[in-house]
This record gives C-alpha cells, structure tokens and sequence, in this order.
C-alpha cells in the first residue's frame, strides 16, 4: 500500500539589491539594480560628470576607490556603491600684448566665480577681451563656478592720443618731428 516517496526540492534564487550613489554623475548604461547567485559576473559601468574625472567606486567589499569593480557569479549579499570624483583643472592662458594683469592660470568647476583683471600698458588704452566664448571684444570677463574648458584669452589696445599745443609766439623754431601738425592762428599743436 505505501510505496517509495520521491520529493523535489524546488529552489528559487534570492535576489539582493544592489544601490549607488552617483554624487552628481550619470551612467550612459545603467547599472543593474538588483543580482542572485545565479546571475553571470558583471562589471559596473562608470559614471561621467562634468568637470570631474572618475576616481572609482567605494562600498561593499572594497578598502579604497576601485576603478573597475565586478561581482563574480555566486556572490550573495544586498549591495551599495559611491562613486568618487577628482575635479578636473582646467587651464586659462592670456596674450596680453605687452601689457601687465595678474589674473589666475587655472580654475576647477568648483572655483567660486571671477572676473578678470583688465591689462595696463603704457601709452595705450584696454579696449577688451577677445577669445573663449566672446563674440567681440569686451571689458568685463567673468568666469562663473560650473564652466569647463581650457581658456584662452588676448588683450586689445588702441594708442592713446596725445595734444602738444605750442604757442608760436613763444616757440617761432617748433617743429614736429613725428605725428601731425595742426596749425592755427597763433599756435601750432602736434599729435603724436
């Protein structure tokens, strides 16, 4: 009456989580969300964010920043990464055209908002800046927190004009070695 029993253990693997923090970043793939013991290795796809180089990944399992991090087939256990960033410095170089300004050389995405100094030269007047994202010359050039990009900027002038007037009464020899005479009644002026 009573035969032989056979009983099938029937197994469903368990799914873990898996969790991460971006810190501002994004992933062109996604990044699977959850894995079980059966699911094939895998390596996490690294996020990108402007202005910053990706420095690896930290979180369970690891002791630093890991650059490539793959769960193998078999692991087991909810899981939770950060991704960890380095800011990317980014240079700004200047043609001042024989003029002087101390303005800075390089900026982050995280250096707080400047403007910079205008050049001086003797005998000459700024006219503005031209280069990176101008579309003509201007006084004022500010280089807000959040920009990228390497910069690069050049200096304009025009030479200042200046009036000599002498009185030919006083000076009857005066004569102008450079620029141009203007004679009026009584006085003689030189631009130069």
């Amino acid at each position: 009456k009573y035969g032989n029993i056979n009983v099938i253990a029937v197994w469903t693997p368990e799914n873990f989580e898996i969790r991460y923090n971006l810190d501002g970043g994004s992933v062109s793939t996604e990044n699977p969300t959850t894995y079980n013991i059966e699911t094939p290795s895998f390596t996490l796809n690294n996020p990108t964010r402007e202005g910053y180089t990706f420095a690896g990944w930290t979180g369970t399992g690891l002791n630093e920043a890991t650059l490539e991090v793959t769960i193998p087939q078999g692991s087991t256990g909810n899981r939770s990464y950060t991704a960890t960033w380095t800011t990317v410095t980014y240079t700004i170089s200047y043609e001042l055209n024989e003029g002087t300004a101390n303005n800075p050389t390089s900026y982050t995405v995280v250096t707080p908002s400047f403007t910079l100094v205008n050049p001086t030269r003797t005998g000459y007047t700024f006219t503005g800046w031209t280069g990176t994202g101008l579309n003509e010359a201007s006084m004022s050039v500010t280089i807000s927190q959040g920009s990228t990009g390497n910069r690069e900027y050049e200096a304009t002038y025009e030479a200042n004009v200046y009036a000599l007037t002498l009185d030919s009464k006083l000076y009857a020899s005066a004569e102008a070695t450079t620029g141009v005479l203007a004679t009026t009644a009584g006085t003689t002026t030189v631009y130069y």
